[in-house]
């Protein structure tokens, strides 16, 4: 038998050790970086204002304690007192850079700032504080939500340099929020609808609001740097916190906390690779300051000593006496584990939300009356009943978080497919407006303000609507009309694949106004799951062949690839989640319904060793 070496045709490598895992983290998270200390603020303060392109030239003014007037300077080491606001306040909002900026907000008042002096310009329409400002050129200011004194703000005022406009009001009314880029295209996170605290996310884009991907930690009343494409959101409060994310322009990651744990304080910073953090509050107010940079490294310039460790390296570990390969990349590799069973079997139901924190509603059991009106939410480790829906169905469609769902279409009464669509708010559904097009087993994604719904039965569909909050309104067609289809991603950039008859692996991308053929699933399969946050980045897993499959596969944005199956093979499961943590409930396996939860883990780097086949 030949050896590898002649196969390949070059030396297989020896090391003592297993490469780290470093330059693939690095790789998939390019804006890594760490937070250090700065110089601290002349006077402690919270509720401030600021502006700056980076972490060595920002500004800070007014705030708390008191309506402060006072604004300071850094020059990347200290902080210098100059000259004051002209109306002193707190809880207001700051754009631009050290030399040229806005404050605005914590009232009607505008002031602008030619690097010595402020000068009173035109007030905001809305009195306003604790609001989101942007944080790129003064002269493209915005300023969004907050609170109006009573109540929770969703108006957004547009600045060109003189006045201020209203422009369209974001979908979710928000106090506190992260808001980063300008009055052409900006992204707002996170902040507080009193209540509850919010983790949704809405894109600007000069004229109107898209939802999009969710931050990682509902949160509010912390700072924000950067563009729409590429954001940085730190520190919170209530309670203090230091978690920071940032944006990539499709997904948030986790990042490496702030050393002191805060909020109650803009931040500053033109992109998600810079940014500064001064003063603040945690249980009284701060003068510290953080500097955020990045680490310097690029994807395609990995650390020393790592650079060999990429995907598919075949090695001899001369420690452990094996070969060994790097697998990473590409697709996530990952598990699935056993999570808490349903209360009742069934199978054709709509999902919504992520692994530990979704919502399974509807389905068909294994008596009659088999439409159920039953609604279960699940913690992360047990399902629990919660408010029944007002319709019962089956092959209904899902879209949005479990505390805001929407539940639309499905087989009712044992009789009919209908357009019933039913809105959650955490404790009991609400008939909205129908679907144009009476349908079931569609593929369902979005949010419960932006959502997609697309294809289904009977007889397939190739018809799709887009649902807006309000109403559904009939877009662009399937380029392959089916049903039993999964869908993944968002409202305005989603994914469906699968579905029937025939049986079919076929895959359409969607960019918000029509449909395009992309790869197709290696299984062809109906009845399937789906999960994925994200058009590049989604999960399919079970469905029928027939028989019911356990198969998993990974989308990249480009191909799929199959990863390790589930344990229990099932179709018409409910799928939650994204394609690092999905979860799949119930489903049918042959003539049963059954009530196994499945959990999906997934890593971006794993050694495998090699045994000899």
């Amino acid at each position: 038998m030949a050896g590898y070496k002649e196969i390949k045709g070059f030396q297989v490598q020896t090391r003592t050790e297993d490469p780290s895992p470093f330059a693939q983290a690095l790789a998939d998270n390019p804006y890594a970086g760490v937070w250090s200390s700065g110089g601290n603020l002349n006077t402690a303060k919270s509720a401030s204002g600021a502006s700056g392109a980076n972490n060595s030239a920002a500004l800070v003014f007014g705030g708390q304690p008191g309506n402060k007037t006072d604004t300071e300077q850094y020059n990347g080491s200290s902080w210098t007192e100059l000259n004051n606001l002209n109306t002193g306040r707190d809880y207001l909002g700051g754009q631009g850079t050290s030399t040229a900026a806005i404050a605005f907000g914590g009232g009607t008042q505008s002031e602008t700032w030619d690097g010595t002096n402020w000068t009173e310009g035109n007030d905001l329409n809305t009195n306003r504080d604790t609001l989101g400002s942007g944080t790129l050129a003064y002269t493209e200011g915005f300023a969004v939500g907050g609170w109006k004194n009573p109540g929770v703000a969703s108006e957004v005022e547009s600045y060109d340099g003189t006045s201020w406009t209203e422009v369209a009001e974001m979908n979710t009314a928000r106090n506190g929020p992260f808001l980063s880029g300008d009055n052409t295209n900006a992204i707002c996170s996170g902040g507080s609808s009193e209540p509850p605290v919010v983790a949704n996310a809405e894109l600007w884009n000069g004229s109107s609001w898209t939802e999009t991907s969710e931050i990682n930690t509902a949160r509010y009343n912390g700072g924000s740097a950067g563009t729409y494409t590429g954001a940085l959101i730190f520190g919170s409060n209530p309670p203090a916190s230091g978690v920071t994310e940032s944006w990539n322009g499709s997904a948030w990651t986790e990042v490496a906390d702030l050393a002191t744990a805060r909020g109650y304080q803009d931040g500053a910073g033109a992109a998600n690779t810079n940014a500064i953090y001064g003063g603040g509050y945690t249980t009284t107010t701060v003068a510290n300051t953080e500097e955020w940079a990045f680490s310097g490294i690029q994807p395609t310039d990995p650390a020393a000593g790592y650079a060999d460790a990429i995907t598919g390296d075949f090695y001899y570990n001369s420690t452990t006496g094996q070969f060994k390969t790097v697998n990473a990349g590409g697709a996530p590799i990952g598990t699935w584990a056993s999570g808490g069973a349903l209360n009742t079997a069934r199978g054709y139901n709509a999902a919504s939300g992520l692994q530990t924190a979704a919502l399974l509603s509807g389905g068909a059991k294994n008596t009659e009356p088999r439409p159920a009106a039953l609604v279960e939410s699940y913690n992360g480790s047990s399902w629990t009943e919660t408010g029944d829906l007002n319709s019962a169905r089956y092959g209904a469609s899902g879209a949005g978080p479990y505390t805001a769902a929407i539940v639309f279409g499905g087989y009712f009464n044992n009789a009919s497919y209908v357009g019933y669509t039913e809105s959650f708010n955490g404790s009991a559904w609400t008939e909205v407006n129908d679907m144009n097009t009476a349908r079931g087993q569609s593929a369902g994604l979005g949010t419960n303000t932006a959502a997609l719904v697309s294809g289904g039965e009977h007889p397939p569909k190739a018809n799709n609507e887009s649902w807006n909050g309000t109403s559904w309104t009939e877009v662009a067609d399937l380029n392959t009309a089916r049903q039993g289809l999964g869908g993944a991603g968002t409202q305005p950039a989603g994914l469906v694949f699968g579905g029937s008859p025939p049986v079919t692996g076929k895959t359409e991308s969607w960019d918000g106004s029509s449909f395009t053929e992309v790869g197709d699933l290696n299984t062809s399969r109906d009845y399937l799951s789906g999960a994925g946050t994200i058009q590049t980045s989604a999960l399919a897993f079970g469905g029928n062949t027939p028989p019911a499959t356990n198969k998993t596969e990974a989308w990249n944005g480009s191909s799929w690839s199959e990863l390790n199956d589930l344990s229990t093979s099932a179709y018409g499961a409910g799928g939650n989640g994204s394609s690092s943590l999905a979860l799949q409930s119930g489903g049918r396996n042959g003539s049963t319904y059954i009530t196994t939860t499945e959990e999906w883990t997934a890593a971006d780097f794993q050694i495998k060793s090699v045994t000899q086949s």
